[in-house]
């Protein structure tokens, strides 16, 4: 049996490399693990995982590119005690001490994989440490055995630093339901749910500012910078509001399974994240038998409007998204989601990893 390394960035809330780790697990891979925190928040620690063993060290969070020194000296440690025959990094800098540790070190690892996630353009204000995050993408790039990208605009960008082909697949974010259901809904064109992060870059409070003729009621499930400020706006416009602070995974993926109203992802181009992203509230939102109501920003919008999955708009006009809203057919939008999961499913898509 295989034994796996992965090492990741995260906050509190599950992202793809964790999804990633629970197949993992559930197809009996022996799986170590190193996870170091990412964004400024209370309790941070590293946590290292090692036979159902785990070890935490407190973290502070100290000037940004100090920590990711720290970040990188403790995965080396902890790679230099353990063996185990796959690397997985979760970002370049993850994937720097796989690399690091088998050109310099001589540490005998049989495959680097590089599961990179959304690509970031100007990803630090500070010239210098852009320069740095390409380098290190590019060696990332170069120098690992196979590099995971979840787009097609993010693969892109990773061939023009230095990716070959043969070395590069594209798997998206995906979704798994414990109940595979796909009874069909009476959709609510005025009633809206948003689940996840609230910041500028996602673009709801701006949205709603605009459009708010067109909503009766929304239901807001998440947190984020702008949480406070959206739900004052939403109450000074009028809107109805159910609203659930920092609810589990399995929370929203239940509250999704019974809502019947459209789903919300109005990405704007503050940062340039958001043109590379594969969101997994837009998965999650199709596979639930809700349509979506998007911006044209993230390549998903592309499939949203091929396979006629809910509107998307490129432009902020409330008359626009009215009428589009009013001209999109809804009716059996279950068999839309039912074949829509097909394709997104985690582990369909997590069987195209060759390990």
């Amino acid at each position: 049996m295989k034994k796996i390394l992965i090492i990741s960035h995260s906050t509190k809330i599950e992202g793809p490399i964790n999804y990633y780790h629970n197949y993992l697990t559930k197809n009996n891979f022996e799986v170590i693990s190193v996870d170091h925190p990412l964004g400024d928040y209370k309790e941070r620690f590293t946590r290292f995982e090692c036979t159902k063993q785990i070890k935490k060290i407190s973290r502070l969070n100290i000037f940004g590119p100090l920590n990711l020194i720290i970040d990188f000296y403790l995965s080396l440690k902890f790679i230099a005690k353990h063996n185990f025959d796959i690397f997985i990094g979760a970002n370049n800098f993850d994937t720097l001490a796989g690399i690091f540790s088998r050109f310099i070190f001589r540490k005998k690892i049989k495959k680097i994989i590089y599961f990179a996630s959304d690509y970031s353009e100007n990803r630090f204000k500070n010239r210098l440490l852009n320069n740095i995050y390409y380098l290190v993408e590019s060696i990332s790039c170069k120098y690992s055995d196979l590099v995971i990208s979840n787009t097609k605009r993010a693969e892109k960008k990773r061939l023009e630093s230095g990716l070959v082909n043969n070395k590069s697949i594209v798997v998206p974010n995906g979704v798994l339901l414990k109940d595979v259901n796909f009874a069909n809904k009476l959709i609510n064109k005025q009633t809206f749910i948003y689940i996840g992060s609230i910041t500028k870059e996602h673009g709801l409070y701006e949205f709603i500012n605009k459009v708010y003729p067109i909503m009766t009621k929304l239901v807001l499930i998440g947190e984020g910078e702008e949480w406070e400020k959206t739900v004052m706006l939403c109450k000074n416009k009028g809107i109805k509001l159910e609203i659930y602070y920092k609810k589990s995974h399995d929370f929203c993926i239940d509250y999704l399974k019974k809502f019947k109203g459209i789903g919300l992802a109005p990405y704007n181009t503050s940062s340039m994240w958001t043109y590379y992203c594969s969101p997994l509230k837009i998965s999650e939102y199709i596979a639930c038998g809700i349509p979506v109501l998007m911006s044209s920003v993230p390549e998903i919008s592309e499939m949203v409007i091929e396979k006629s999955l809910g509107v998307v708009y490129s432009k902020l006009s409330l008359n626009d998204i009215r009428l589009s809203l009013n001209a999109f057919d809804e009716s059996m939008f279950s068999h839309k989601a039912h074949k829509f999961y097909d394709t997104y499913n985690q582990n369909y898509l997590y069987e195209r990893i060759k390990l």
